[in-house]
């Protein structure tokens, strides 16, 4: 009886130090703004902002941080992200907007939790094709990038409910296309072009 009951809170203390959480918990914890504040007390740390930072890259010490639901790494000088990015496997909120990224990391497929992702006003050319992996993705915003390969994929991605892919040009043909990908998809697109016409 003493071992089962020791069992069961040590379980239970295990399960409050590493969560998933539910999506009004994610919205009440407190978000840290400064790295150095979370990394103080990282168990505690599920919701990071570190938008306009002029980060280049992330230290060694931020992937103590086991616990993130939600990053914001918006508005930084980012070239790319790192594979260890898919270590944070209770991620549902990233966002990365207006950095300077060309490419996506693989390693961001990995996370399989994940829910809204943010990469728009990047230097964007291609999703790798394992974004499809993304199964509970509902949001991703890829505004204003150079998109140009568009992996077949992305008919995997069954919870898509919005794509942002404004500012960026193409034909009917292509928006056609991407719209039979993801059917069930609302996808935002800026007027199409005629492009070569």
């Amino acid at each position: 009886m003493r071992i089962g009951l020791l069992l069961f809170l040590v379980l239970c203390a295990a399960s409050l130090h590493a969560q998933l959480l539910d999506a009004v918990a994610l919205d009440s914890v407190r978000t840290y703004r400064s790295l150095q504040r979370a990394l103080a007390e990282p168990d505690k740390v599920y919701r990071l902002d570190l938008s306009g930072q002029k980060m280049k890259e992330l230290p060694e010490a931020f992937f103590q941080l086991k616990n993130l639901n939600a990053l914001d790494l918006s508005n930084n000088k980012f070239k790319e992200l790192p594979e260890r990015l898919q270590e944070l496997k209770y991620l549902q909120e990233f966002r990365a907007s207006k950095n300077k990224l060309t490419d996506v990391p693989k390693g961001l497929c990995k996370l399989t939790h994940l829910k809204r992702l943010d990469l728009s006003r990047n230097a964007l050319t291609g999703l790798p094709r394992c974004v499809g992996s993304l199964k509970e993705l509902v949001s991703l915003d890829l505004w204003d990038n150079d998109l140009a390969d568009f992996p077949e994929e992305m008919a995997d991605m069954q919870a898509l409910r919005f794509l942002d892919l404004r500012a960026i040009q193409f034909d009917v043909p292509e928006m056609e296309h991407l719209q039979s990908l993801l059917p069930s998809t609302k996808i935002f697109f800026s007027q199409p072009c005629n492009c070569g016409m």
